[in-house]
């Protein structure tokens, strides 16, 4: 954990260029696809359904579809389904609620593991109040070479899409995550890094010198 001056100095950096540290690194390049269908969202259905087709995805031929799907009244109960062209080939159970007021962000694809092929990345709002109204479920999925996906997903903070930093030029993009903590009766944002491996999400914060805190002052 850093030190009392790694924090000043941190804080005041900061403060005088609003900017983090990792923002020096290059950032991945997604291409986006925002175009949501919505079906199934009368009472008697049960569910509401969010569809979005990315056109010549997998070898670029075959397209590429996402549904979410979400049941009234079960607000951490969801569906993830992914299908090639009209054909299923997975379906991830995902413990949040998909409604139209927070799925507003685009589906954001690029190869964020350095194993040349797409990946896929969405941020999704809780909507909460306050320090809680940054609370973002990001899910990716990591595609493997029989197409099919890893699911990763977590509970972030963030007001924007957190872009995918390059630290060391490998290809292999850190993914950086933010959560509030308290340290010595203060509050920091803290920031930590990953990467994707072996299927999970491995921490590199000793290659970087992180964790790095970032002190809450309002």
């Amino acid at each position: 954990m850093p030190n009392f001056i790694t924090l000043y100095l941190l804080t005041l950096a900061l403060n005088s260029f609003g900017q983090y540290p990792f923002e020096k690194y290059p950032e991945i390049n997604y291409k986006k696809y925002k175009d949501w269908k919505v079906y199934n969202t009368n009472e008697k259905a049960g569910k509401t359904e969010f569809v979005l087709t990315v056109p010549k995805f997998y070898d670029k031929k075959d397209s590429l579809s996402i549904v979410l799907t979400s049941f009234n009244g079960k607000w951490d109960s969801s569906y993830i389904t992914v299908f090639k062209n009209d054909k299923q080939l997975q379906r991830f159970f995902e413990p949040m609620f998909f409604y139209d007021t927070n799925l507003f962000e685009p589906i954001m694809l690029a190869d964020i593991n350095g194993d040349k092929l797409q990946d896929i990345k969405l941020t999704v709002s809780y909507m909460g109040n306050g320090t809680a109204s940054l609370n973002t479920r990001v899910i990716y999925l990591f595609q493997h070479k029989d197409k099919k996906f890893t699911k990763i997903s977590f509970m972030d903070k963030m007001n924007d899409n957190r872009p995918e930093r390059d630290f060391n030029g490998d290809g292999n993009y850190e993914i950086i995550t933010m959560t509030l903590t308290s340290y010595q009766d203060h509050s920091y944002w803290s920031f930590n890094l990953f990467n994707f491996k072996n299927n999970d999400l491995v921490s590199t914060n000793n290659k970087y010198n992180y964790p790095i805190l970032i002190q809450f002052l309002y």
